[in-house]
């Protein structure tokens, strides 16, 4: 084989191996893109529960609650935690996806952790409640995950809402949380596994690489 052959050869490899690690993107743009998706297949939190949250923390990010009519009630950061105080915080969920949520309890510790892409980080206070099979509810740093008779979850974020692709990998998590004095959550997601799996090709199953945080607007 003449030396031209070779080097053409050789070039020829060198660009399909490029076409296959999805380096026809900027390598920072690459990497950092595939960091992203591998990020997206794990959330995991730690906190504290009552009666240690509500004092460590007094400025944790505020919370919901609903009253006895589901009307949203504001909770501002300053105020006491009087409700947090005076119910028991004991609560533990077990997830297989959205379409099977069994949790049993009450709660409001404050965590702190990986929330995803579509969740605030930092401190915030956590509400957890609920009563086996009839329903079940989760409010963090803004978002909420509501789950009645086991199946039917509905989700609602802030400003950072998903796509199409991702709102379909929400619903795909596993995963258990409890919270009894601490609090952890540690959840795995499947789909999002793949997404990061093929996303080393360079190509976006999700067709959420170009995705970005929307804030409100003021």
């Amino acid at each position: 084989m003449s030396r031209w052959a070779f080097s053409r050869c050789g070039l020829a490899m060198l660009l399909a191996c490029a076409a296959l690690a999805g380096c026809s993107t900027p390598v920072g743009k690459y990497f950092a893109r595939r960091g992203a998706d591998l990020a997206d297949c794990v959330e995991a939190e730690v906190g504290l529960g009552w009666p240690a949250a509500p004092f460590l923390f007094p400025k944790a990010m505020g919370y919901t609650m609903e009253d006895a009519g589901g009307t949203p009630i504001r909770v501002e950061n300053a105020k006491p935690r009087s409700r947090a105080l005076a119910l028991p915080n004991l609560y533990m969920r077990f997830k297989l996806t959205d379409y099977f949520v069994f949790g049993n309890g009450y709660a409001q510790p404050v965590t702190t952790g990986w929330r995803g892409r579509y969740r605030r980080a930092g401190s915030a206070v956590a509400v957890q409640a609920g009563l086996p099979i009839y329903r079940n509810h989760e409010e963090v740093a803004g978002t909420t995950v509501h789950t009645d008779w086991l199946v039917k979850t509905r989700r609602s974020y802030d400003a950072a809402k998903p796509g199409p692709g991702s709102l379909v990998a929400e619903r795909s998590w596993l995963g258990l949380s409890a919270t009894i004095l601490v609090a952890f959550r540690l959840e795995f997601n499947l789909v999002e596994l793949a997404d990061a799996l093929v996303g080393l090709s360079g190509y976006d199953l999700l067709k959420d690489d170009s995705w970005q945080r929307k804030e409100p607007r003021q």
